[in-house]
C-alpha cells in the first residue's frame, strides 16, 4: 500500500509540473499543440496546483509530516527535472 501511495505521489507531480510548463505559450507550440486558445490552456495551471497538493497530501499521509515534507520536496525536485528532460527531448523544433 505505501509503495502504491509513492507511485501516485510520483505520477501526480510529473503531471502536476507538466501541466503547469504546458500551460506556458513556447512549450505547448515547442510540444506540438500548434498556437494556444485561451479556453484550451485555461485549465492547465490550476490542474498543475492541484497534482501538487495532491502529491504532497499523498506523501504526507505515507509518511507523516515531517518525513512526508521532506520527501514532497525532493519527489517534486525530481519531477520538474523529468518534465524538463522530457520537454527537451521531445521537441519538435
Amino acid at each position: 500500500m505505501t509503495a502504491l501511495l509513492l507511485v501516485a505521489a510520483c505520477l501526480a507531480s510529473y503531471g502536476g509540473f507538466a501541466c503547469l510548463a504546458l500551460a506556458m505559450p513556447e512549450h505547448w507550440e515547442q510540444w506540438g499543440g500548434g498556437s494556444q486558445r485561451a479556453a484550451a490552456w485555461r485549465w492547465l495551471r490550476p490542474a498543475g496546483l492541484g497534482l501538487l497538493a495532491l502529491a504532497y497530501g499523498l506523501c504526507v499521509w505515507r509518511d507523516g509530516p515531517g518525513f512526508g515534507s521532506l520527501l514532497w520536496t525532493v519527489l517534486i525536485s525530481a519531477a520538474a527535472l523529468a518534465v524538463a528532460f522530457t520537454l527537451t527531448w521531445r521537441a519538435t523544433r
